[in-house]
């Protein structure tokens, strides 16, 4: 079956600069990420995901984090945490225990080993990302970069915890509004 565009018109279509941002965004997500895990794989056997939960328990207190914690902080389903989890366990890079506050739940905690691995992975992570990403850029670029970032998405670069839940989150302003 062949359509006419003009039978069904594309609603509300991005202006040429919406559509430029867009389209630039979610290749330069793309194209960065899927070299960083690539890399990430080849150098260190660490799969992008087994990163993102390394990566994610260094920083939170004591290094250990509820699963369910862990799952919103990393952005991945609680099945694919769970596989990431084993794996990680399995490694000897994290721990995983029932939680004492409430035994329904669990704790995971990493390792020693796995904050060694995470520290050299952690090499070549910032070396892609350098080359990838920033290599095209100056200092001045990167700044304005993070403040585009953080006027898109108030809090995305200082929140201790993301993704902020929505209703915390301060509604950015409109394009265009005055």
């Amino acid at each position: 079956m062949h359509f006419e565009s003009a039978e069904l018109p594309e609603p509300a279509p991005f202006d040429e600069h919406e559509f430029r941002a867009w389209r630039g965004f979610m290749r330069v997500h793309r194209t960065v990420t899927d070299e960083l895990a690539r890399r990430l794989e080849r150098e260190h056997d660490l799969p992008l995901v087994q990163y993102g939960v390394l990566i994610t328990l260094v920083s939170a207190p004591g290094r250990q984090l509820r699963m369910s914690d862990l799952a919103e902080r990393v952005l991945i389903s609680p099945s694919g945490m769970t596989r990431a989890v084993a794996r990680l366990r399995d490694l000897g890079l994290i721990e995983r225990e029932r939680d004492p506050d409430d035994q329904r739940s669990f704790v995971v905690s990493m390792t020693p080993e796995g904050l060694r691995r995470l520290r050299e992975a952690q090499v070549t992570h910032h070396g892609c990302v350098r080359e990838v990403l920033f290599g095209g850029l100056e200092d001045g670029d990167l700044e304005c970069l993070a403040a585009i970032y953080d006027r898109a998405l108030p809090g995305v670069l200082d929140a201790p915890v993301w993704p902020v839940p929505l209703e915390q989150r301060s509604q950015p302003a409109r394009r265009g509004a005055s």
